[in-house]
């Protein structure tokens, strides 16, 4: 049962992460990135159990996955922006 709400938790978070990375403004995706990247050191700190190298691993590891969806976003963007461009200038055609 934790794993499974492990799994949907990094699903929710992956979801959000590319929602957040699809709107126009690209600095919105980068909030995700920053409370995950705060919330590591955060544990890293005041987690005594926890190694460096553990905390490098899954910190980097996290951030190649948030990165991934915010490049996966901002290409569905220009995709849509391109679409609503192409729509705009046929309708200019008419």
């Amino acid at each position: 049962m934790d794993i499974l709400l492990k799994g949907l938790l990094y699903a929710a978070v992956l979801g959000a992460q590319y929602l957040l990375s699809s709107q126009k403004n690209v600095y919105v995706g980068a909030v995700v990135p920053l409370l995950f990247v705060v919330g590591m050191t955060w544990r890293y700190v005041n987690v005594e159990s926890v190694s460096t190298m553990q905390y490098l691993l899954i910190t980097g590891l996290g951030l190649l996955f948030l990165v991934a969806e915010w490049g996966k976003g901002r290409e569905v963007f220009r995709k849509n922006q391109e679409k609503e461009l192409e729509r705009m200038s046929i309708q200019d055609l008419k």
